[in-house]
């Protein structure tokens, strides 16, 4: 499949280099227009969370996190994955711009750096500019890449975007050598950017086991019903999880594959309906090598279409290589018979799926619509709490929106938050945590990491003081940061007991008295 087979692209759309340059430069134009905010701020909750990471560690110059060497990895209690948050703040100290800015132009260089990993690993299964430039087309505006690169930082649309990069370096052949360092070094570092490396271990036994048969018994990519097998292995693998229950947490199975789906057809986009026929081409056509394996890669990874949280991102790159084989035939149909229909369809398509990613990528729908990004409000009271309130001042708030405040004010009030936090802004102590050993036979093993948290949970005794409302409560804290959109009973007792301060439409902020 890799350029060798010349019956699958006798007939392909071949421009001359300067077409090519300047078809890619489009391209690029494209990525960067679309990843414009038509939003004033930062959005997401997850986005603010790595966000304080990062500024902790601007203002500690350490990870406060790293209290053992799974840390690193987030495979520890109260850790998390390092790759991103270290750059962020690298880029932030070096260039001297706040985090906020930083974190937009980190999912702009992430979201362009997608075209180049797809790109080459395109190369290596198919070698022709049209199916390389139609697979960068869909996988660089996938609605699920845009979401985590378009001011937006998350840990998985790193591993989206270097995915691909792994996957060319474990099939490009021509440097063995550099292939036995390279390879190794981007495994670590993409978990070190997030648990979905996980999967890349069995992608690893896959290459590694057809490389031993081929050369052992090359027949065997031969046989007449090896299509045949590979399909009845897909489909075992696609519907297993359906009647043994596995990644269905909970309601009816026939009602969790319709969220499955649409959760899939929201992060890949409406051109999932080619996706029958791309499967079909794929694994029904003769096979070579590289075919024989993005076979078993996606079968191995077919299972996890059934998480909901997890798989959409995951099957984003095989999503897209599937949808790309049938679009490349659709195309190939055109230039046969240059039949004008045909390309006014092929053109409409593309202009769905660009219109479907933008929209999606700039716009939300029902209740969401109101808090999907930071609101100015918020981002004034930040700035105005970094400028006005001292270091090391402790902080209650009640939640939400509190979170964005948290990031902008760089930790001026030090407020209570999620329990990683907690420990790198000093409410909690590593002596505080309660490991608990996972099996490597159970899912938690690989989507929580070898050790889960045991014992209470300092944010759960939190939420208590904000529920109780009563009592001594406040006698550890000389700020109270209220979000007006999220009521807690300890609002009551802050009102009657201490000053306000700063109130916006969104955010007001309370001095509690010393008791």
């Amino acid at each position: 499949m890799q350029g060798n087979s010349s019956s699958d692209f006798d007939i392909q759309y071949n421009p001359s280099r300067r077409t090519k340059f300047l078809l890619m430069g489009l391209l690029l134009v494209l990525n960067i227009i679309i990843r414009i905010p038509s939003i004033p701020h930062e959005k997401g909750y997850d986005s603010f969370f790595i966000h304080n990471l990062a500024n902790s560690l601007t203002i500690f110059g350490s990870a406060k996190w790293w209290i053992s060497w799974l840390s690193v990895f987030g495979f520890y209690p109260d850790s998390y994955s390092s790759a991103v948050p270290f750059t962020l703040s690298g880029m932030s100290q070096v260039m001297g711009i706040e985090m906020e800015k930083t974190i937009l132009l980190f999912c702009i260089i992430i979201g362009i750096f997608g075209i180049c990993t797809i790109y080459v690993f395109a190369e290596r299964i198919y070698n022709s500019f049209q199916f390389k430039y139609i697979m960068s087309l869909f996988f660089s505006l996938a609605p699920g890449l845009m979401l985590f690169t378009t001011w937006e930082v998350s840990t998985r649309g790193q591993f989206i975007v270097f995915f691909p990069l792994f996957l060319y370096i474990l099939l490009k052949e021509e440097f063995k050598f550099k292939k036995y360092i390279l390879l190794p070094t981007c495994l670590i570092f993409i978990f070190s950017t997030h648990h979905y490396a996980f999967f890349l271990v069995p992608i690893s036994i896959i290459y590694i086991s057809l490389k031993a048969i081929q050369n052992v018994k090359p027949e065997l990519f031969k046989m007449s019903y090896l299509n045949y097998i590979l399909l009845v292995f897909f489909l075992i693998a696609l519907t297993c999880p359906f009647f043994t229950g596995l990644f269905i947490s909970s309601g009816s199975r026939y009602t969790w594959i319709l969220n499955a789906i649409i959760t899939n057809i929201r992060q890949t986009g409406p051109l999932v309906l080619f996706i029958p026929g791309g499967l079909a081409y794929l694994f029904l056509k003769k096979k070579t090598f590289e075919g024989m394996f993005m076979c078993l890669t996606i079968t191995v990874l077919a299972p996890i279409f059934y998480s909901q949280i997890y798989g959409p991102f995951v099957l984003i790159l095989i999503s897209i290589f599937i949808i790309s084989i049938a679009f490349n035939n659709l195309l190939k149909l055109m230039i046969t018979h240059k039949n004008k229909l045909l390309t006014i369809g092929i053109v409409a398509i593309i202009l769905l799926f660009v219109s479907f990613s933008s929209f999606y990528n700039h716009y939300r729908t029902g209740s969401s619509d109101s808090f999907w990004y930071m609101q100015e409000s918020t981002y004034a009271s930040g700035t105005w709490a970094k400028n006005h309130i001292p270091e090391n001042a402790r902080g209650l708030d009640t939640g939400m929106e509190t979170s964005r405040f948290f990031a902008i004010s760089e930790a001026h009030p030090i407020t209570t938050s999620e329990d990683i936090l907690n420990l790198v802004y000093g409410w909690t102590n590593e002596s505080d945590i309660v490991s608990v050993k996972n099996s490597p036979l159970s899912l938690q093993y690989y989507f929580e990491g070898p050790y889960s948290k045991g014992g209470s949970s300092f944010s759960g005794q939190m939420e208590w003081i904000k529920y109780a409302g009563t009592g001594n409560n406040l006698k550890n804290f000389d700020y109270f940061i209220q979000d007006k959109y999220q009521y807690k009973p300890i609002v009551d007792k802050v009102q009657i007991e201490s000053s306000l301060i700063y109130d916006s439409p969104r955010i007001s902020v309370w001095k509690i008295p010393k008791q």
